[in-house]
């Protein structure tokens, strides 16, 4: 059997802890322990180790929540149908995904701690945890917003394909100020977070395209901010297809084509299963493919 341990660098004695509990109990564990969380995201042999793990035991914290590399090992454990076993570290509250599973806090005063995650180790089912169900009313006003920015969205596409920068940069100003006040007023929409993942792409394609189109994107905060985005929103809907091939669009500026690749692949087999064409996710595939 083996689990793979997914943490945060500042809970790396933890983890080291956790390892050698499983090994003194004939359990072998997967644990990230390089220097590769500076650089890439989701290498091969990270996805490798996730799909060849029984479960995943996840170190949940307040660093381990701002952590991309925790999110991205969550998603793919998510979505290589492996199930995930979260030790709470503190008052951080779970991604929404797995608010359903039964978690094992982690403190001086819980002494069976151990004996906890062994059993739940033990029993974990073949399958990924079960998401909660959605409980959500759109408003006429948050329905008119989000259709609004989508289209708003789609001008500042269409003058990108025009080559028309000046016309982009006008639209993305009003989409700028758009999502700006939709954050304010629904900050918990994960609908809002999917577009504003959008919206800092293009911010990020607008300020950079003289070095996009030379295939040369450069690192930068906006890329971040909109990963950060696509992770909150697939933290509510890890289902999300739209929010996935956005992820995956945005590490493909980053270079990160595994990651990219698992992402996007996800989100057209979820399209598919929904009867829908995915033609900008299958372009987005392509470019990876080119850029081998």
């Amino acid at each position: 059997m083996q689990v793979f341990i997914s943490h945060s660098s500042a809970n790396a004695p933890l983890a080291r802890r956790v390892e050698k509990l499983l090994a003194a109990h004939g359990i072998e564990s997967w644990l990230d322990s390089s220097d590769i969380r500076i650089g890439t995201l989701l290498r091969t042999e990270l996805q490798e180790a996730i799909v060849a793990s029984k479960a995943i035991v996840l170190l949940w914290s307040k660093r381990a929540s701002l952590s991309r590399w925790v999110a991205a090992e969550l998603l793919t454990a998510y979505h290589s149908n492996r199930f995930v076993v979260p030790c709470v570290l503190d008052a951080t509250p779970l991604p929404y995904f797995l608010e359903n599973t039964l978690n094992l806090p982690v403190g001086a005063r819980t002494t069976k701690w151990s004996d906890a995650l062994l059993r739940a180790i033990a029993k974990a089912p073949k399958s990924r945890n079960r998401v909660p169900a959605t409980l959500r009313s759109e408003s006429p006003q948050l329905t008119d917003a989000i259709d609004a920015a989508a289209a708003g969205q789609g001008k500042v596409l269409e003058a990108l394909d025009r080559r028309d920068l000046a016309a982009a940069q006008a639209m993305q100003a009003l989409v700028d100020r758009l999502l700006q006040a939709m954050r304010k007023s629904w900050p918990l929409e994960p609908m809002v977070w999917n577009l504003s993942g959008y919206n800092e792409k293009n911010r990020y394609t607008i300020k950079h395209w003289g070095a996009i189109q030379a295939g040369r994107p450069p690192k930068n905060k906006l890329l971040e901010k909109a990963e950060r985005y696509f992770f909150d929103s697939l933290f509510g809907n890890p289902d999300d297809y739209s929010a996935l091939n956005g992820l995956g669009s945005i590490l493909v500026y980053s270079r990160d084509f595994a990651a990219a690749r698992f992402f996007i692949k996800r989100a057209i087999a979820l399209a598919r299963r929904e009867g829908v064409s995915y033609e900008e996710a299958k372009s987005d595939l392509k470019l990876i493919a080119q850029a081998r």
